[in-house]
């Protein structure tokens, strides 16, 4: 682990290489996420949602046939090509870190994604979340917990995450709800993670 090399920034070159020449295969193995339905009880009609790290666009399809408007951003562009065939999703392929609305969003759902910035690129990942949200608004975000920065062995980065961590970064928002589940993922090993579920702030930073 100590050969770790990480960047200031979300996904290295390695996950997003593995994100580009998995895509089919991570799309067929893909589904709505189950915590959607609450995300979506907790916004307004007709809201403007994020889809941070949309994937093949199973939760964008499931945001969209809701009534939302949805704003879909992945880093990797064959994920972006399957969104694109599977679901007429177009994805605006971004780093997290190039996040750059302003007060856009009622809800920011960012399922299974922020895991892959590295934990020096968490703070301004997560202000860039809240300024592109509108006071108020509604972030949903599921992290991996780990104790270090590690690759799986599919090579994709995972920041080190555990729940002090997670609430600091959001430690001004409201109504922070955290929660630790047991599952997997993709590569079918046992994973504890870790669901927040938070509020921007109503007053903006300057």
């Amino acid at each position: 682990m100590g050969r770790l090399q990480t960047q200031a920034n979300v996904s290295d070159d390695r996950t997003r290489a593995f994100y580009d020449a998995e895509a089919h295969a991570y799309a067929d193995n893909s589904r709505v996420s189950p915590f959607l339905a609450d995300f979506i009880a907790a916004l307004p009609a007709g809201a403007a949602v994020l889809d941070l790290g949309c994937g093949a666009g199973f939760d964008s399809a499931a945001l969209r046939e809701a009534g939302f408007v949805v704003a879909s951003v992945d880093a990797s562009a064959g994920l972006a090509a399957e969104a694109k065939r599977r679901h007429a999703i177009d994805v605006r392929i971004l780093d997290f870190k190039d996040v750059d609305y302003i007060a856009a969003f009622d809800g920011v759902w960012a399922n299974a994604s922020l895991h892959h910035a590295s934990l020096s690129a968490l703070p301004a990942i997560f202000a860039a979340v809240r300024r592109a949200m509108k006071p108020g608004g509604v972030l949903h975000a599921s992290l991996k917990e780990g104790a270090a920065e590690r690759r799986d062995k599919l090579g994709r980065f995972f920041c080190a995450m555990d729940e002090s961590t997670l609430r600091a970064l959001v430690a001004d928002w409201t109504d922070i709800h955290i929660e630790r589940r047991l599952g997997s993922g993709y590569d079918n090993e046992p994973t504890s993670w870790l669901r927040l579920n938070a509020r921007a702030p109503r007053q903006r930073n300057a």
